[in-house]
């Protein structure tokens, strides 16, 4: 299991129909990892409706969160493609500061 923080630049929703008709749903999202000291940008899947229901209200844009997830690796034609699967999403909650001067 792997954990990154970062702000959230977006996120969409696909739906995907396999050669026997079955559809599936996947929400992909992007973050901005910065605290490397590096503008890495990655995009990570949730796939099926149960978990997208479950962390589709953790992802505000240009808010932050730690993302916790794991790497899915898939083999098609002697390639290998890697998948950044969401386990956890943690939201940080933004404080509105009302006693500012201005």
């Amino acid at each position: 299991m792997y954990k990154i923080r970062g702000k959230i630049l977006d996120k969409k929703t696909e739906e995907i129909t396999t050669k026997k008709g079955e559809t599936f749903e996947k929400m992909l999202f992007t973050i901005q990892e910065t605290e490397t000291g590096f503008d890495h940008i990655h995009q990570f899947e949730i796939f099926g409706k149960e978990s997208i229901a479950i962390h589709q209200d953790k992802l505000k844009l240009d808010g932050f969160a730690t993302i916790e997830f794991y790497i899915k690796t898939n083999e098609w034609k002697g390639k290998f493609f890697n998948t950044l699967n969401v386990k956890n999403i943690n939201l940080e909650e933004q404080t509105v500061n009302d006693n500012a001067p201005f």
